[in-house]
């Protein structure tokens, strides 16, 4: 940019301020009506794509949790039709889908009352990972656009009200710290559950190896890692409010983990994206290796019985 050009962006600059004072209210120049814009742009593709994917999966991890539970016409699949498509159980392995994950099975056990004996495994732990993205602050930037339209985009004119912040029903973002412990706890099971699929047992024999299913569900773990320690609640808790970073081992140690978790954060729509794909696709490969519909096999790579 010329000279010119700068002074002349400067002066318009001082001669906007010099109209408003700081609390006035500015209106933009926006055409009204459902989706009315001056924009040439396809502004309506990000939101499009977005509202297409997170209603995929949806979708998607719905009908699984509901697939393996004991009522209405979901009777016909899953266990209670006698094909569990829950984990993989071949070979001597143990590949457990990351939507069942911990494993409570209702009717197993024997302290819980006979009245919840239908629900599916996924109801039990599914709302804690559910809440978490729920209410993560990427999340709800993405689904307030794709769905409620608070706003669909910049300069677009929309069919609601003006929003009014997350008051009412939306104060329960307020928990996002809460879902996110619940998260961090999630990943020492997951991981859990990568050291039992690449253990295998026959009888009394007992050996070691390496499936697809052990590495699919490796990455999950990964990506869930990422995810959650790039978490903006996350970052907070380890170096919000402090204001010594070298005086003792514990404060380079703080230190250390908040410069690893902005790092994690700064790509944390990446992480948040491709980790709720990820999830979705080992819970489906585990689904496609147990459902004689799509036949797939848990090739053994290493190892093994």
């Amino acid at each position: 940019m010329g000279f010119t050009a700068k002074y002349m962006v400067g002066t318009l600059w001082s001669v906007n301020w010099g109209c408003y004072d700081m609390g006035d209210k500015i209106p933009l120049p926006m055409k009204k009506g459902f989706g009315a814009t001056d924009r040439i742009d396809a502004w309506w593709r990000g939101p499009s794509a977005m509202a297409f994917y997170l209603g995929i999966m949806v979708v998607y991890s719905t009908w699984r949790g509901f697939m393996e539970a004991d009522f209405w016409i979901f009777e016909d699949f899953g266990r209670s039709a006698g094909t569990q498509t829950m984990a993989i159980e071949s070979n001597g392995s143990h590949v457990l889908s990351p939507l069942f994950s911990p494993l409570i099975i209702p009717d197993e056990h024997s302290w819980m009352p006979e009245e919840i004996w239908w629900l599916s495994p996924a109801m039990f732990i599914l709302i804690f990972p559910a809440g978490f993205r729920g209410t993560c602050y990427y999340y709800r930037k993405a689904y307030y656009r794709a769905f409620f339209q608070h706003p669909t985009a910049c300069a677009v004119s929309k069919p609601w009200n003006a929003y009014k912040g997350e008051t009412g029903l939306l104060v329960v973002q307020n928990l996002h710290r809460y879902f996110m412990y619940a998260a961090l706890a999630y990943l020492p099971i997951l991981s859990y559950d990568v050291w039992l699929s690449i253990n295998f047992h026959e009888g009394d024999v007992h050996t070691y190896g390496i499936t697809v299913g052990s590495l699919v569900l490796l990455v999950n773990v990964i990506m869930l890692t990422g995810y959650t320690l790039g978490c903006h609640a996350f970052r907070h808790v380890i170096g919000g409010g402090s204001n010594d970073w070298t005086s003792t081992g514990l404060a380079r140690l703080k230190y250390k983990m908040w410069k690893f978790s902005t790092k994690l954060n700064e790509k944390h729509k990446d992480w948040a994206l491709y980790s709720l794909f990820w999830v979705m696709f080992t819970d489906f490969y585990v689904y496609a290796c147990t459902d004689p519909m799509f036949g797939w096999t848990d090739y053994v790579l290493w190892g093994g019985l």
